[in-house]
């Protein structure tokens, strides 16, 4: 039966237009996502409307988008969410060692895991040749279209797409 796929074959489905196997992702993540949300923000509606735009998002961009751990993505598209909304509307002044402190809704163990994740990296990040680790920041960081950062950097799109491919067999490798 469906409803014991794992995330990489439900997303297979989504890509190809599968309402039902989007109605199960929703399912499976909402109330994560949901009580995550609303604890940080204190409201319920803004919660509510911020996961239905992940998922609108999430919908739209089905064939394009890219994902390679799905509770992984929503919930740093989430947490991405939260933050604009904090900077947006002025709930905080925000900076940047406020935002690393919103906590993560997996837990300590995963919130150590994922340090050491991130300090890996960046290390690694750090090895590449400068532009082609912009590139990479831009593209995976920033999120930016590849359209995107050929303008901003000047180059063109078949570079971005180099730069992010010698990446990419960086990270494989490291």
């Amino acid at each position: 039966m469906s409803d014991h796929l794992s995330d990489k074959e439900l997303l297979d489905k989504v890509r190809l237009g599968d309402q039902e196997s989007f109605r199960q992702v929703y399912d499976r993540y909402f109330n994560d996502l949901y009580g995550y949300t609303s604890a940080l923000l204190q409201d319920r509606q803004l919660a509510e409307d911020l996961i239905q735009e992940l998922f609108i998002h999430l919908w739209e961009k089905k064939s394009t988008i890219e994902i390679v751990h799905l509770k992984a993505y929503l919930t740093t598209a989430l947490r991405r969410k939260i933050i604009n909304v904090y900077r947006n509307n002025k709930y905080v002044d925000l900076d940047e060692t406020i935002i690393a402190t919103l906590p993560s809704p997996n837990g300590i163990d995963d919130k150590l895991r994922e340090n050491d994740l991130e300090q890996e990296f960046k290390t690694t990040l750090n090895k590449l040749p400068k532009k082609c680790r912009n590139v990479f920041y831009l593209s995976r960081i920033k999120m930016y279209k590849n359209r995107e950062i050929a303008e901003e950097l000047d180059i063109s799109i078949r570079t971005v797409e180099a730069h992010i491919s010698n990446a990419l067999r960086h990270f494989k490798v490291h």
